[in-house]
């Protein structure tokens, strides 16, 4: 069986004795996500900024979609700054927040990466959450737990049926995004040692909106993927996430250090504004900002962020 049909055998449950020609539009459309399926890092030089000319004490933020829905956007439409300073919002990826910010098309750049060895070290950052991934599988699937090892063997292919995690005799369907690629990013450190070895039977599109999607249709999937993403359809029974190494994705076991699938969530600047920054970033650290944060991610304290506006006076 090609990789194609293993994926619409995992994905469907087809058996591999029945899966024959291109077994209609389920294998089209494997081969349309499997056109384009690596999230690619575009260089500073042919990103082209979309926000519109800066307001007087307006701050522009873009980066990382998970930071921008994860809070930003709700951060923004909470926050009323001095003189009605306010946050725009606009999405995109790592190299988008790190280019506006050399650019000077956005003072915030987001990024789900850490700064260091990435294109945005040498400018300043602050850490403003973290990000709690989650493995997600169809609600149908009688799996409820996987262990970091039980992860790693499925992300390297070499575990490849549910039965092996106690489940159905059916083919695993690995569905993430290969994410910075030449970043150092958390969970392919934990699950790859950071190296691009992922499971030549996996399926990899270009947004997590794709990941959710093609594990709440089929039984065979397991995603990796934000909880921001999966929390919509977790919480309408479409989706379910498993328990790793027993315990469940949460704020506090993030907090607590049991919960191992996470990663940081920076923001990355050129210069200090203080006028129009320390406004915001009070806000964000404080109670209010704290509370929003958490509706989706893990918020860190101004301490753990090393946030002292003072030192930029």
């Amino acid at each position: 069986m090609d990789r194609r049909h293993f994926l619409l055998a995992a994905l469907t449950g087809l058996a591999s004795s029945s899966s024959s020609g291109r077994a209609g539009t389920g294998l089209e459309r494997i081969d349309a996500l499997l056109a384009d399926n690596v999230c690619r890092t575009r260089p500073d030089a042919i990103i082209r900024a979309s926000l519109a000319p800066r307001k007087p004490g307006e701050l522009r933020y873009q980066g990382t979609h998970i930071l921008a829905h994860g809070a930003f956007r709700d951060l923004a439409a909470a926050y009323r700054g001095p003189r009605g300073y306010r946050v725009t919002v606009t999405g995109g990826g790592c190299d988008d927040g790190i280019a506006t910010v050399r650019r000077g098309s956005a003072e915030l750049g987001g990024m789900c990466c850490p700064v260091p060895g990435s294109r945005g070290e040498g400018l300043p950052w602050l850490l403003v959450a973290r990000d709690i991934k989650v493995a997600i599988t169809h609600p149908a699937n009688p799996v409820t737990a996987a262990s970091r090892e039980e992860l790693r063997a499925v992300a390297r292919g070499r575990l490849d049926n549910w039965r092996q995690l106690g489940g159905e005799a059916r083919h695993i369907a690995l569905v993430t995004r290969k994410h910075c690629p030449d970043y150092f990013e958390p969970v392919r450190q934990l699950l790859l040692d950071n190296r691009p070895d992922w499971s030549p039977q996996g399926l990899y599109v270009d947004r997590d909106e794709q990941i959710v999607d093609l594990v709440a249709r089929y039984r065979g999937g397991l995603g990796l993927v934000s909880w921001v993403f999966a929390r919509p359809l977790v919480e309408t029974g479409r989706l379910k996430v498993l328990r790793v190494d027993g315990v469940a994705p949460a704020a506090a076991e993030v907090q607590a250090g049991r919960y191992p699938l996470h990663g940081p969530l920076n923001v990355v600047y050129r210069q200090w504004e203080a006028d129009s920054m320390r406004p915001f970033f009070d806000f964000l650290y404080g109670p209010q900002g704290a509370a929003i944060v958490a509706r989706a991610l893990v918020p860190v304290s101004a301490e753990e962020a090393d946030y002292r506006p003072r030192r930029w006076a």
